[in-house]
């Protein structure tokens, strides 16, 4: 186990080396340590709300040519959030598939995200209509098109957690905004 108090990362894979262990330790580690403090506020408050004492972060190496084309996986342990990361495994090598801030970042922002009844959402699709952030997105890539309300919470707030002054968020002021208040709010 490592990590941020109530967030419990494990790495579950009995086949890789005592060394390639502690290099994939080390790099969730690093990760973790990049997320602001205001994010694990917002993730406690949301456990508390849940009345759980922690959720799972599981690092699943997959091994050779076998890794799927995502590299994080979203979803539910026993009615808590949890994320899966699944880096690639080839020998000695370790690959993430996108920068591992990043991922671990998207992991706590499903994690701290109220719950689907909350105004919150209400809110946020409002920003999303206002800063036409769908729009956006999916001029960036189609793959983003029609990509859910939650979908574009995850990515928006990893990328503000990790940079929350870049000058960017300039083209998106309503989003920008939303999230400095759901932050402020954590503490």
């Amino acid at each position: 186990m490592l990590g941020e108090p109530r967030l419990n990362v494990c790495i579950l894979d009995s086949e890789i080396t005592p060394r390639l262990r502690e290099r994939l330790q080390a790099q969730v580690e690093a990760a973790l340590r990049s997320l602001p403090p205001w994010s694990y506020k917002l993730l406690t408050r949301r456990m508390e709300e849940l009345g759980v004492a922690g959720v799972p972060l599981v690092v699943e190496p997959v091994h050779g040519a076998t890794a799927p084309q995502r590299p994080l996986s979203l979803g539910h342990i026993e009615d808590c959030p949890a994320a899966r990361l699944l880096p690639r495994i080839s020998g000695e090598n370790i690959e993430w598939g996108q920068d591992r801030r990043y991922l671990v970042g998207k992991a706590l922002a499903f994690m701290a995200a109220p719950a689907p009844s909350a105004a919150f959402w209400q809110r946020w699709e409002d920003v999303i209509d206002r800063d036409r952030l769908r729009h956006k997105a999916s001029n960036v890539s189609p793959e983003w098109d029609g990509e859910s309300s939650l979908g574009l919470f995850i990515e928006m707030f990893a990328a503000y957690a990790l940079n929350a002054g870049d000058e960017r968020w300039s083209q998106l002021p309503s989003v920008h905004a939303f999230l400095q208040e759901w932050r402020n709010d954590s503490a």
